[in-house]
């Protein structure tokens, strides 16, 4: 090609159209129509392998409705101009297997896969949804037109609404009569084609049944299908476009099943395109489309459990209808489409056209290279794009984009180019949102198109232009909000920011027009004209972000990134100033438009507020809160502050700001003011009030012009006396961030309580509303930049001179002197809060152990101590001190028994050692302390040879392990505390004492005899504790059992003589209990451990241990029996007459040979029962009543029944039983009654 002084044209390269040679159509395909041209739809078909992977989606989703004759239905999913409508068609064509499909190379996998392609047949029915009166009208009509396209001659089935049909028809056939009327009606004479037909001809009595039948009986379908072929031709005409017309949708579908079924067809496909933008066109009618959205879940799920065959469909979508029902309506209707919508979303599928594949479409459909591909045009391209590569990284990064969904790559690039695939991610994400009909390759081809004499090969279309053909096109966007929000942005733009950028560069309306016509301007003109573009695509890019602020190539924008998003804008000498260019002219616009907000920095943040109403008046009447000095912005900052370094507000002098060290818990004095100002901070300010507590005073980052951050420093040189003391000195902010900090300060304000609807009375409501929101966005943006504002004068993150004094960096001084603190450089406030905390408190306890290596900032439970207290404790009574530990509990022994250095955690087992045993041994043998042990003494010695500073309780662990291992009792005043103190309640005034031991041989003795006595199993060592717990075991005992035991020995004796005791035997019942209970009397009057163990170990028992332990352990309830006793019934058999004596003492025999036996020999209790049982008995029988003589009856008296009887108490009931019955025979008689207890 000839040389040129400027690079070519891109339209000598590119096949550009004219735009007098398109049409609104083009890139545009209808389904109808791509059905219909299949083969050139095929032909322009782009399949790159991610929509391959889509179409075996939905032939797998086709082949389990076929296996499982079930229906179903599934999204096409994808945004404008994925191809939705494409798919549907090619799908079709694979499902009629149209040659042209099935010869298309990158199907020959699924052909291979979906065999069953070419061995089922199909009933397809594709839809355009726009201008539907509702889903019945054009599901069911459609498919009527369609079998009567395919099938003219079948019947037509049953989905019309027939009532008033048949009302017509019946007049009509009463009006001509029978015989007229069935010759009208088509196939008579002829053979029927309907399977099963119920009725072989029509007759009257025929049609009698058909017209009274219901509505799914098989005559009345029949009768309605023949006259709607013949009488009726014209209600089905008029049917097609009647909303009502149709049956409800649920039972048409069934209908148009069976008679798809009919004739012959193995499944139902059903391709809806457009539904959604259908419902959207409709949104404003909340009740049209709550009516229409309820149907949605039919064409899965229906009042039939299965379907004749299955009914599958596919439905086009680029929006969720959540989207769209979230905006156009509210209230409860919005709750039914939400109902609905989510019982749609479990039982559709979902197949997702992917934005990757764009590049790829576009560069096969759209930009075809002039001459062919692999010619001249498309090598010269290449070379010029290795060009474009070779810009900066940044504009290369940027250009890239990062949504990665659109195939943001090098080869993406190469594809789309001179489309950057962040236009195309932009392109995706803005055009769904703002537009309806226009597909992305349409609106990429119109810019093409209008700048097809200005666009040069190696140049790239600007992300500004975008905005141009997105507001042309007289599109409306899908929600209300979106439009409230772009006629703001066109007012704005037109009304504001194009009048100013037309007047400040220099160019009118008519040369606008010149250049659009194709004509020239002058070279002045030029300049202006170009200059004017540059920043008309700067403004349209801001109103794009306003406008779409999640499109992730428009978020947190900055000069460099716009410079970017638009290259080859700006051009200036040196590679790079362009970025310098495009900042200044933002914050110009700053200064005149306050819609655009620009940040302070060398790489500033730019936005665009949509807000439309004048906020700036509402700050300006609230500009009082932040009219009284210092006193509002500093409590803004220490607020600020506060909550990033989390400290604890105490309403106190000074705050706290607590911190885990080394996993303890540590408390830091806080205190906040001007360390220069020995007014508002006096000496006293800088001493901590608990002696090992440190303070850290923060001054704020801004003072009077006089004074500097130096003037804070000289004065903590001033102050000597404050060892344990930090002085966190901040770089003072500059005026513009103090202005910033102001504000922030009168919109905090601002938005507290009520104030705001005080300030904004002169607003309407809604504008009000809007406001409010302007404003938090603004105050919540102007706190989160204060936040980072603040990490730069505390010397945290690198200092901006737009922000802070860049010429102080002595932040911390650490009164105590040493070695100069550290701040973390980049870390969080809290982090640096711990990083001086762990500095200075590593200085004060440079021995404290490290609980925390891993620095996840767990301080220790008091749980976890005495889970370590517990695990030492059994490796002291181990004879090893070897134990092993229950998985839950190794970690917490690894974490705290090794660094307090009680022992060692291995893998399973903990072996005790003996560091702290030695530790104090050796300190009490330097100060010569041979008795009693002082706990006050021990603390302290913790803390020799290097202070630890342990947490109290870590300190009364270290103490009480040492206590376990040397055996030694803790005592107050010289008692010994039982039981033995808590880890929490040892104090500073207990000591520790090594106790008497018992002898082994007592001891041993003792625990055989407690184990036969009470039954209980005492420890095995002789361990101080153990024993004091024994014993504690041992009184608990006894006093159980004394009072029973002594009441036992009693009874026995009060009734020695019924029982045959000798109270001066050596054995038996009577001795054992006097042991027994002479045994817990001598325990109990022991007060001294080991005095207690050889009272239990050298007592008499007079015989076995287990005959005490039995007696002991029995003696409440033998004692109980003895006192139940009927000790008179058992006298009264003692004096019986001579017949019985003998009987009576034999039952006294083997009562006082069990009474002498002792009770482990014999239990007295069964004795006792049967011993008074038998006695019982032979009473009854000694005492039974002798029938008596009657005497001669008197003949003027009326005989009455009397009686008189020696009862025995045990035979009272019965005695009282006979009386009783006497009475109820004689109810009106006086009865005379008399009793006593004989001795």
């Amino acid at each position: 090609m000839p040389a040129q002084s400027q690079p070519p044209l891109l339209k000598d390269y590119i096949e550009i159209p004219e735009p007098s040679a398109t049409s609104d159509s083009d890139f545009v395909l209808k389904l109808s129509d791509g059905v219909e041209n299949a083969e050139r739809t095929l032909a322009e078909y782009v399949l790159p392998p991610s929509l391959v992977a889509n179409f075996d989606e939905a032939l797998n989703l086709i082949s389990s409705a076929l296996t499982s004759g079930t229906s179903r239905a599934a999204y096409l999913h994808g945004s404008f101009g994925a191809g939705k409508s494409h798919f549907m068609a090619v799908l079709h064509a694979l499902l009629r297997n149209d040659r042209a499909a099935r010869s298309r190379p990158e199907f020959a996998p699924l052909l291979t896969k979906h065999d069953w392609l070419g061995k089922r047949d199909f009933l397809l029915v594709p839809y355009h949804m726009l201008g539907a009166r509702s889903l019945e009208q054009k599901v069911l009509g459609e498919y009527v037109l369609r079998v009567r396209e395919l099938r003219p001659d079948c019947d037509l089935p049953a989905v019309h609404r027939t009532d008033a049909l048949l009302e017509q028809s019946r007049h009509l056939r009463e009006q001509i009569g029978d015989t007229a009327f069935i010759a009208g009606l088509p196939g008579e004479g002829e053979e029927d084609d309907w399977e099963d037909d119920p009725v072989s001809s029509w007759t009257p009595a025929a049609l009698d049944a058909a017209f009274a039948a219901a509505h799914d009986d098989e005559a009345r379908r029949k009768l309605v299908s023949d006259l709607l072929s013949s009488w009726q031709k014209g209600f089905f005409r008029n049917a097609l476009e009647d909303a009502e017309g149709f049956v409800a949708l649920d039972r048409g579908l069934t209908e148009i099943a069976r008679h798809a079924k009919s004739l012959g067809y193995d499944a139902l496909v059903l391709f809806l395109d457009e539904l959604i933008l259908w419902l959207a066109n409709s949104i404003g009618d909340e009740r049209f489309v709550a009516r229409e959205v309820q149907k949605i879940t039919n064409f899965v799920e229906g009042s039939d459990a299965r379907r004749p065959i299955p009914v599958i469909t596919f439905i086009a979508r680029q929006r969720d209808l959540r989207e769209l029902v979230g905006e156009g309506v509210t209230g409860a209707t919005e709750l039914g489409f939400q109902d609905a919508l989510d019982l749609a979303k479990g039982r559709f599928d979902r197949i997702t056209l992917e934005d990757r594949n764009l590049p790829e479409i576009t560069r096969k459909r759209l930009l075809k290279r002039v001459g062919g591909d692999g010619g001249p045009a498309d090598h010269e391209i290449n070379r010029k794009f290795e060009e474009v590569q070779r810009v900066r990284a940044d504009v290369w990064d940027t250009l890239l984009g990062v949504d990665t969904g659109s195939g943001a790559d090098l080869e993406s690039f190469r594809q789309s180019y001179p489309f950057s695939p962040a236009f195309l991610s932009t392109l995706v994400y803005v055009s769904s949102a703002l537009q309806r009909s226009r597909t992305a390759l349409k609106l990429m081809r119109q810019l093409l198109m209008e700048r097809r004499e200005e666009l040069r090969l190696g140049q790239l279309i600007p992300l500004g232009d975008l905005y141009d053909v997105l507001s042309r096109g007289g599109d409306q966007p899908f929600t209300e909000k979106l439009k409230a929000e772009f006629e703001t942005a066109q007012k704005l733009y037109q009304g504001k920011l194009r009048p100013y950028l037309l007047e400040t560069s220099g160019v009118t309306d008519e040369d606008l027009e010149v250049v659009r016509l194709g004509g020239q301007l002058p070279p002045d003109k030029s300049v202006r004209m170009r200059a004017f573009q540059a920043d008309d695509r700067l403004i349209k890019t801001l109103l794009l972000s306003a406008l779409a602020p999640s499109v992730p190539a428009l978020r947190d924008l900055t000069p460099r990134k716009l410079s970017a998003l638009n290259h080859g804008s700006f051009v200036t000498r040196i590679s790079g100033n362009e970025v310098g260019v495009v900042q200044a002219k933002l914050q110009r616009w700053a200064e005149r438009f306050g819609e655009i907000k620009v940040s302070d920095g060398d790489n500033p943040s730019v936005r665009l507020e949509l807000v439309g109403i004048d906020v700036d008046s509402v700050i300006s009447s609230a500009r009082h809160f932040d009219s009284q000095g210092f006193g509002a912005r500093k409590a803004m900052v220490k607020r600020l502050l506060w909550e990033e370094l989390g400290v604890t507000v105490t309403d106190q002098y000074v705050d706290l700001a607590h911190v885990v060290w080394r996993g303890s818990k540590r408390s830091l004095e806080v205190v906040f003011g001007n360390i220069r100002d020995k007014a508002e901070l006096r000496d006293e300010s800088f001493h901590p009030f608990t002696a090992d507590a440190w303070r850290l005073v923060i001054d704020y980052p801004f003072d009077d012009k006089l004074y500097q951050p130096t003037d804070d420093r000289a004065r903590v040189g001033e102050i000597d006396f404050a060892d344990q003391t930090v002085c966190w000195i901040p770089a003072t902010l500059t005026g513009s961030r103090q202005t910033d900090l102001g504000r922030l300060v009168i919109l905090d304000s601002l938005l507290s309580g009520q104030r705001f609807e005080s300030h904004a009375k002169h607003l309407s409501e809604d504008d009000r509303r809007r406001a409010h929101a302007a404003l938090t966005s603004q105050r919540d943006a102007l706190m989160l930049a204060m936040r980072g504002v603040l990490r730069q004068a505390y010397g945290l993150a690198a200092k901006k001179s737009a922000d802070v004094l860049t010429t102080y960096d002595e932040h911390l001084i650490n009164l105590a002197g040493g070695p100069p603190l550290t701040l973390p450089v980049g870390a969080r406030l809290n982090d640096a809060l711990r990083s001086i905390a762990d500095q200075v408190l590593q200085r004060q306890f440079p021995a404290h152990p490290d609980f925390d290596p891993d620095r996840k900032g767990e301080a220790l439970k008091s749980a976890e101590l005495r889970t370590v207290f517990d695990w030492v404790r059994r490796a002291v009574e181990d004879s090893d001190n070897r134990v092993e530990v229950e998985r839950k509990d190794r970690q917490v022994m690894r974490r705290i028994a090794n660094p307090l250095r009680l022992g060692e955690m291995h893998e399973a087992p903990f072996v005790l050692g003996r560091h702290w045993v030695e530790h104090f041994h050796r300190k009490a043998g330097q100060e010569g302390i041979t008795g009693d042990l002082p706990a006050k003494r021990l603390f302290e010695w913790l803390d020799d040879p290097q202070p630890q500073g342990l947490d109290p309780l870590v300190a009364r662990l270290v103490l009480a392990v040492f206590a376990e291992q040397t055996d030694r009792t803790w005592m107050r005043h010289g008692a010994v505390l039982t039981p033995q103190p808590e880890l929490s309640a040892i104090t500073e005034d207990m000591t520790l004492r090594t106790p008497e031991r018992p002898e082994e041989e007592d001891w041993k003795n003792a625990r055989d005899r407690a184990m036969h006595l009470f039954g209980f199993m005492p420890p095995v060592l002789p361990r101080g504790r153990l024993v004091a717990l024994f014993v504690q075991d041992l009184s608990k005992q006894s006093r159980n059992y004394r009072s029973a035991a002594r009441d036992l020995v009693d009874l026995l004796e009060r009734h020695q003589e019924r029982l045959g005791l000798d109270t001066r035997a050596t054995t038996g019942r009577l001795h054992t209990a006097q042991v027994a209970a002479d045994l817990l009397d001598g325990l109990d009057s022991r007060h001294n451990n080991v005095e207690i163990v050889r009272q239990l170990a050298h007592a008499d028992l007079g015989g076995p241990a287990e005959r005490v332990g039995t007696s002991i352990r029995s003696a409440r309830e033998v004692s109980g029996a003895l006192s139940l006793t009927d000790w008179d019934t058992l006298d009264l058999i003692a004096d019986l007459d001579e017949q019985w004596r003998a009987e009576a003492e034999e039952i006294f025999a083997d009562l006082r040979r069990a009474a002498q036996d002792d009770e482990l020999t014999t239990p007295l209790i069964p004795v006792l029962r049967r011993c008074r049982s038998r006695a019982t008995d032979l009473l009854r029988r000694t005492t039974k009543r002798q029938k008596p003589i009657d005497p001669p009856p008197l003949p003027p008296q009326k005989s009455l029944p009397a009686g008189r009887d020696l009862v025995p108490a045990a035979d009272l009931e019965d005695a009282l039983a006979e009386l009783r019955a006497a009475v109820q025979q004689h109810p009106r008689q006086r009865v005379e009654i008399n009793w006593r207890i004989l001795p």
